[in-house]
């Protein structure tokens, strides 16, 4: 795979989705339908950046799995907030609500353990879906994040 003549640098798609995410939370209808798309080409750039500049070989199933969840957690991201701020909603009612059963508070990072936990529970069962792994990378770069 050749390089394109005309490259995009890392300041510009970064100016490109702090623009898209300025607006994708503000307007609704169209208008943050475009912004949450212009959010998805930028990693679907940078992705294609990425795998281009490192090799010429096609991706691996692995490295096309972390591919796709780095996308997926940029995507969350955007829509639900940072994991550690999602996380501790979470489990601050769920804390409200089992208090007499829990011996000490859960933690951010306890809620992405539990994730990961009903993540491969789903899979044993009848929801088993093809997502999981991608699924689980991000769970695991949750739990990654609420412990730094």
């Amino acid at each position: 795979m050749t390089r394109p003549a005309v490259w995009l640098t890392d300041e510009q798609l970064a100016k490109a989705e702090r623009e898209a995410r300025r607006f994708s939370g503000a307007w609704t209808g169209t208008s943050g339908s475009l912004a949450s798309w212009i959010i998805y080409l930028v990693g679907m750039v940078r992705h294609f950046q990425e795998q281009s500049s490192v090799t010429d070989d096609t991706p691996s199933a692995a490295e096309e799995l972390l591919a796709e969840a780095t996308r997926t957690i940029k995507q969350r991201r955007g829509t639900y907030g940072p994991p550690r701020e999602h996380f501790a909603r979470t489990v601050a009612a769920v804390n409200a609500i089992f208090s007499q059963k829990l011996r000490e508070p859960l933690t951010e990072a306890d809620w992405a353990q539990i994730m990961i936990l009903d993540k491969l529970a789903r899979h044993q069962g009848t929801s088993r879906s093809a997502d999981t792994p991608v699924d689980l990378a991000g769970y695991a770069a949750c739990l990654a994040e609420c412990e730094s």
